[in-house]
């Protein structure tokens, strides 16, 4: 392998750890989300949204770069399995690691992700469901709001 590939190889091993690193983080904000929302302290989900908006961004940039090392290295479009395939022995020795470790934190970010957004979705629903209850709606069995007034209300007591 000539120096200029190894300089290469190198910036993209470097990537993968910022990546892996990024992903953790933001991980550590859904995971925070997630804690926050479940002890109804939502004033703190502005500063974790802001956090993780800057880090999506970073994110995106950091995989731009992947993306064009990539394809100096002759990896244009291949997933991490057919990079391995792909690469020399002392590159496979190299970037395993690392790619089994962005695979791990992506999993997580993924799992965070999801837990987060369940719990939010919940505190919006009861959210839902007081503001409903204040303006006078109701609320069924279904899970629906109905800001009509309820049935019931709608009844007179008239003799048939």
């Amino acid at each position: 392998m000539d120096l200029n590939t190894q300089e290469t190889l190198e910036k993209f091993a470097t990537v993968i750890r910022e990546l892996t690193d990024t992903a953790e983080y933001i991980a550590r904000i859904e995971e925070n989300k997630a804690i926050v929302a479940s002890e109804k302290r939502h004033q703190l989900l502005d500063g974790l949204i802001q956090d993780e908006q800057a880090q999506i961004l970073k994110l995106r940039g950091l995989e731009q770069r992947r993306l064009r090392l990539a394809d100096s290295l002759g990896w244009k479009s291949l997933t991490f399995r057919q990079i391995l395939e792909k690469a020399e022995p002392e590159q496979q020795t190299l970037l395993q690691p690392l790619f089994g470790e962005l695979e791990h934190q992506l999993k997580r970010l993924e799992n965070a992700r999801k837990n987060a957004e369940q719990i939010i979705n919940t505190r919006l629903h009861e959210m839902q469901v007081i503001l409903a209850r204040q303006q006078g709606g109701s609320y069924d069995n279904t899970g629906n709001i109905n800001l009509n007034s309820p049935v019931h209300a709608k009844l007179q007591n008239k003799y048939v």
